[in-house]
């Protein structure tokens, strides 16, 4: 949910760094089932979102008042592990023989609180070494402000994974699991790979203070560091962007040479905020297309480090007088990023033409990690907004349809997180728009000669007003999709100062 400032609400959430023992270097992992919304297949540690029943459980010392986040790192924990961090008279208990309570605990039939007291189990407080808190950037839809603790497997216990929202469990250490990443048979959260990397032969008590500096940049306005991929940063950047997208990701990408992709912040501050975390020399910027929200930047950056600007020659045209663009891309063009960061052997990008939202838009696929860079070929907020006369809605999708055909294991977006189910994203858009052009169609059959403004009204009753101008812009783009393909027709004018199209139309 989005407040009036259009920041999403913050939830209480926490995880649990589970070490094998006191002076262990393992820590126990869980792998995310395919099917959940958020990070579906990626390996994290265990955790959730604070529910209203953490807010009371039994303490050591009798009283309630502990932070809540303690409480949900001890009931995810066991509900997701099977591990209690709960003591009995001062020691820990064998969590065995109370399976079923853990079922029902996963089921939400059962109190946290009640399991505690029936069993005469306390929390203490010095059983979770608090790391540091870690805030969900403003740029995400779903934002968890999460209490990260360092635990140690209690005597006597074992972790393991339940089939349902995991999928597999097991120890490893940093160094082992980002090695698995690294060659790309695994995918891991980008807080996890934040995490991991602080830890790479440390132990899992040493976190608290490696943490805490980054805690401290962040809270000064560092951008986080949000890796999907090896070597691929996601830079979320405030842009002046279409509702609701109010960040725009730019991407760094490669290792002897890095590409900058489609910087679009275009206020000084978010520029500085882009340039402090550029730590690394670029071979250049490369615009996936010359709206404003993608290249609000570009001129910076590339006066600042001295970098060319590598565009497809249409948005070359496009952004003429406004950011000067040194090379061109095109279909099949590959852009040498050195060596991939398993020391496999040379790493690139491809790009492939993809207009219909932008006349001169280019996608970048990664073959390696089989990462796909779609630019605004995809939303993960709206739907992508289609604006004649550059805009043109049957190219944009012959596009999409293309966009279906590539191995792409991860799509990363300009707008919203990166998604492993590429496919049936793309597929939810077309569904989408082929519903939008039935609507279309019908409404143009059941009246007379209507115009873009009037279809958009009646297509569209339940948008805000303030958005209706974005809502005219697509029936206009599906009307001359129509007309292309002989199934509506410009029928007469009308006088509208303000209007974008002013013909009346009709279905043939």
């Amino acid at each position: 949910m989005r407040g009036c400032d259009g920041v999403s609400a913050i939830t209480q959430a926490a995880s649990v760094l589970l070490a094998r023992g006191p002076k262990a270097a393992e820590v126990f992992v869980v792998r995310r089932a395919e099917a959940l919304r958020f990070f579906g297949g990626f390996h994290a540690f265990p955790g959730g979102k604070v529910s209203e029943n953490d807010e009371v459980p039994l303490w050591s010392d009798g009283t309630p008042g502990q932070d809540a986040r303690v409480a949900c790192a001890a009931r995810e924990l066991f509900e997701e592990t099977g591990v209690l961090l709960a003591r009995c008279d001062g020691a820990f208990p064998d969590p065995r023989p109370w399976e079923e309570e853990r079922r029902r605990l996963l089921a939400d039939t059962l109190r946290f609180g009640d399991f505690l007291s029936t069993h005469r189990l306390r929390l203490h407080a010095e059983d979770f070494l608090l790391a540091g808190s870690l805030v969900t950037p403003e740029f995400s839809p779903v934002r968890f402000d999460t209490a990260f603790y360092v635990a140690t497997l209690p005597p006597g216990q074992h972790a393991s994974v339940w089939p349902g929202e995991l999928d597999a469990g097991f120890w490893t250490t940093a160094d082992a699991l980002l090695a698995g990443w690294t060659r790309g048979e695994c995918l891991v959260s980008p807080p996890t790979v934040s995490l991991l990397e602080l830890l790479r032969g440390r132990l899992a008590t040493d976190l608290p203070a490696l943490l805490a500096p980054v805690v401290r940049a962040l809270e000064a306005g560092a951008i986080p560091p949000i890796y999907f991929a090896p070597g691929v940063q996601m830079i979320p950047l405030k842009t002046i962007g279409l509702p609701a997208s109010t960040y725009t990701n730019a991407y760094l990408v490669g290792s002897e040479k890095l590409y900058l992709l489609d910087p679009g912040a275009h206020e000084p501050r978010e520029q500085e905020r882009l340039f402090e975390t550029i730590d690394a020399p670029l071979a250049g910027v490369v615009l996936t297309h010359h709206h404003p929200d993608h290249v609000g930047a570009a001129a910076a950056v590339s006066s600042r480090y001295r970098l060319p600007v590598l565009a497809h020659p249409r948005t070359v045209e496009l952004l003429k007088g406004r950011v000067q663009v040194d090379g061109t891309l095109d279909e099949d063009d590959r852009l040498d990023l050195g060596t991939a960061p398993d020391g496999s052997g040379p790493w690139h990008l491809e790009a492939t033409f993809t207009p219909g939202h932008a006349g001169g838009h280019l996608v970048f696929y990664e073959p390696h990690y089989r990462l796909l860079f779609a630019g605004d070929m995809v939303s993960m907020l709206s739907s992508v907004v289609i604006a004649p006369p550059d805009g043109d809605l049957g190219l944009y999708l012959a596009s999409l349809r293309r966009l279906r055909d590539i191995d792409c294991r991860m799509l990363l977006p300009g707008h919203g997180a990166p998604t492993v189910r590429p496919k049936q994203v793309i597929d939810d858009a077309l569904a989408h728009r082929a519903k939008r052009e039935e609507q279309l169609l019908a409404a143009l059959r059941e009246g007379g000669p209507q115009s873009v403004a009037g279809l958009a009204s009646r297509l569209y009753r339940d948008l805000a007003a303030e958005l209706l101008p974005l809502a005219a812009l697509q029936v206009w783009a599906g009307l001359e999709k129509l007309q292309r393909e002989g199934k509506a027709a410009r029928v007469g004018t009308f006088k509208a100062e303000e209007a974008e199209d002013r013909h009346l139309w009709a279905a043939v």
